[in-house]
């Protein structure tokens, strides 16, 4: 054995062992039981300690964890050469008093003669924060109600997420490793396809719409975001798209300008009614006045202006009574003066008579106090709409209209044994009304549910709280 290997603890047959250990890039200790008895120069740099500051600790001075780590039991041997113990994991404190992670792998080795462990440390620190912020990524991945779809440079795809399954009908299974194109034959809108791939591959970034058709064959339309992500040296290694299903947003879009359109055509309409009613019925009467008035004027005596005033008042009734009829039309006047429900039983009454089915207005207890202006308007208006829907589409013989008082909000429940429809079908020309009946109830902050299937007649029940105030008195 030459000395300079005795002097350092080793045996002339481990000098190749003891070159290994100082020159290794990883710290490396030697120990015996608890205690460090020869340490190399990457643990020395590593965590900060002088060679004699580190041989005077021990594992239990370096080992930052709330419980001890188990001591060696006397007598116990320690594993037998050449045979390395399970790696486990740790966490250190260096001497500046920083923690690290690390991985431990101990070796069994004779030092001075006297069986040790050779432990060779691995600082995990960072790879168990990656560790950590991928799960962290994961998760967000799994949760994210966003469609997250990664591809590489060729555009195949590498990643997709739980909702991008949930959006396309697609298993992830089925997908990765597809190309992109095959997997999302996809219709641009605004943008021809060609040049919606040039564009991302010239910029790296891309946004717009798209239609896509689902698994199950169902067309739905996404917008999409996509840009490029890029390596420490700047080339481009795949790209990321994120995709929101946004099919209900465009159904409600459409609904609304539908809902628009009829609106505009309702109020044209309407003033094309009222044009009508004042130039047929209020201008001739106007004009009759003028002749009559004319007529007594150029009367001989009195006895004949007396005739001519008779028939006057009788064009001046029938004007008037024309003018009522035109405001109620508007606005009925009952609803102001007498109440809501008042006014649904006048309502109902002539559309019974204009309609040919029966309209039965109920309200449940003692005859309601007044409602807020605005409850009352909408409540009025609602039940309007429905008997309309009812009379164009539903072919019924009864109307139920059912108002219940309770202290903290009014329900109204109309119920009609027409020809029903599916609920489920958000084109069909009777939604139109029902969607404004939602809108005008949810501005008084209220709720609507509809109950419907073909031949089976609607349920429409509106509820509207009065949020702790008390309806006006009348």
């Amino acid at each position: 054995m030459t000395k300079e290997v005795a002097e350092n603890g080793w045996s002339e047959a481990q000098a190749d062992l003891r070159r290994a250990f100082e020159e290794n890039g990883h710290p490396m200790w030697v120990r015996e039981g608890r205690d460090v008895v020869a340490v190399n120069r990457a643990a020395l740099l590593h965590y900060g300690y002088s060679r004699g500051e580190f041989v005077a600790l021990t594992i239990d001075d370096l080992t930052a964890t709330e419980a001890p780590a188990k001591e060696h039991s006397p007598g116990q041997p320690l594993a037998s050469h050449g045979v390395e113990y399970p790696p486990g994991f740790s966490k250190h404190r260096r001497r500046d008093g920083s923690l690290i992670e690390v991985e431990v792998t101990s070796s069994a080795v004779t030092y001075h003669g006297r069986p040790a462990s050779l432990d060779s440390i691995l600082d995990v620190t960072y790879r168990r924060q990656a560790d950590v912020q991928a799960r962290y990524l994961d998760l967000v991945l799994a949760t994210i109600t966003d469609a997250v779809v990664t591809s590489d440079e060729n555009l195949i795809l590498t990643s997709w997420n739980t909702a991008a399954e949930a959006i396309f009908g697609r298993r992830a299974d089925e997908v990765l490793g597809q190309p992109v194109a095959l997997v999302l034959r996809t219709n641009f809108l605004d943008v021809e396809r060609a040049e919606a791939i040039r564009k991302l591959v010239d910029t790296g970034r891309f946004h717009g719409e798209l239609t896509y058709r689902r698994g199950d064959g169902r067309p739905i339309h996404i917008e999409s975001r996509v840009v490029a992500h890029f390596d420490s040296d700047g080339k481009r290694r795949g790209y990321l798209s994120v995709n929101r299903d946004i099919t209900e947003r465009n159904y409600a879009d459409e609904a609304i300008r539908s809902l628009l359109k009829e609106v505009l055509t309702a109020q044209e309409l309407e003033r094309r009614r009222i044009a009508r009613e004042l130039h047929d019925e209020t201008a001739q009467t106007l004009t009759t006045l003028l002749v009559g008035l004319r007529a007594i004027e150029d009367a001989k005596d009195l006895h004949q202006a007396l005739g001519g005033a008779s028939g006057l008042r009788a064009s001046v009734s029938a004007a008037l009574e024309g003018v009522k009829r035109m405001s109620r039309g508007l606005r009925p006047s009952v609803l102001d003066d007498l109440g809501l429900q008042e006014a649904l039983e006048r309502l109902g009454l002539e559309v019974s008579r204009a309609n040919g089915f029966i309209v039965d207005v109920h309200a449940a207890g003692s005859r309601l106090p007044r409602l807020p202006e605005a409850v009352e308007t909408t409540l009025y208006r609602v039940v309007q709409e429905a008997l309309t829907n009812a009379s164009k589409h539903a072919s019924p013989k009864v109307v139920s209209v059912l108002i219940h008082r309770t202290p903290g909000e009014v329900r109204l429940v109309i119920e009609d044994d027409g020809k029903g429809f599916d609920v489920s079908d958000t084109h069909s020309e009777g939604q139109l009304g029902l969607m404004g009946i939602r809108e005008r109830v949810h501005l008084v902050g209220g709720s609507v549910t509809i109950e419907s299937s073909c031949g089976q007649g609607t349920t429409i029940c509106v509820t509207v709280p009065f949020a702790g105030r008390e309806p006006s008195s009348p």
